[in-house]
């Protein structure tokens, strides 16, 4: 009984991990780059959780065509960022150049989100611009060193409002303020009537008892 017990609650525990770590999992952003000009290979994941990180793959995608006239211009390098989550994508391009020479380069994603932890944008850098004065050296396959860097947007503290001047347009100088009135002066109106109606309710019993006598 006691090994079932304890295996019950093992697997109790294993669910609510999964749960967990699905509900802090924001998004996941496969991420392609045209290395081979016009065809992208996935190369690694954005996992959008908490903290956020880089996985390279572990398994080599087919080659993906580059379907955009956009990004399928040969001197540019391209970031493809496929989100899994609304299945848009996001492309970063900067001159291939960058990457000259470079057997490692060190390459920045910059994650912005809201205060709620949805995706903003994503900026991206790599390589050194210095390179791009070198003379051009095929790159195959370099092995990225890549850093995540995550800036959530705060938002400020909210302006005091001030409120707005009476002015007496006759002398253009500011009205002093009216004195506050009282709660007889304000709604005397409605409490006359009241106190009449009650003075007046309570002597008609009276009459009726003097004429029966």
């Amino acid at each position: 009984m006691r090994v079932l017990n304890r295996s019950a609650v093992l697997l109790l525990l294993c669910g609510f991990a999964g749960v967990l770590a699905e509900s802090l999992l924001l998004d996941t952003l496969k991420v392609y780059d045209n290395l081979n000009p016009g065809f992208y290979t996935q190369r690694g994941e954005l996992i959008l959780a908490d903290p956020v990180q880089y996985s390279p793959a572990t398994i080599q995608s087919p080659p993906m065509a580059d379907a955009d006239s956009k990004t399928s211009d040969p001197s540019m390098y391209t970031v493809l960022l496929s989100s899994q989550k609304t299945d848009s994508q996001f492309a970063l391009s900067l001159p291939r150049c960058r990457l000259n020479g470079e057997r490692a380069p060190k390459e920045t994603f910059v994650v912005h989100m809201a205060q709620d932890g949805s995706l903003l944008r994503v900026d991206y850098s790599a390589g050194k611009l210095e390179n791009c004065k070198k003379a051009p050296i095929p790159v195959e396959s370099p092995a990225f060193s890549t850093s995540v860097v995550v800036k959530r947007r705060v938002q400020g503290p909210s302006p005091e409002l001030a409120m707005a001047a009476n002015i007496d347009l006759s002398t253009g100088k500011e009205k002093e303020p009216e004195p506050q009135k009282s709660f007889l002066v304000k709604y005397w109106y409605y409490i006359v009537p009241i106190v009449l109606l009650l003075m007046l309710g309570g002597e008609e019993p009276q009459q009726e008892g003097n004429a029966r006598r």
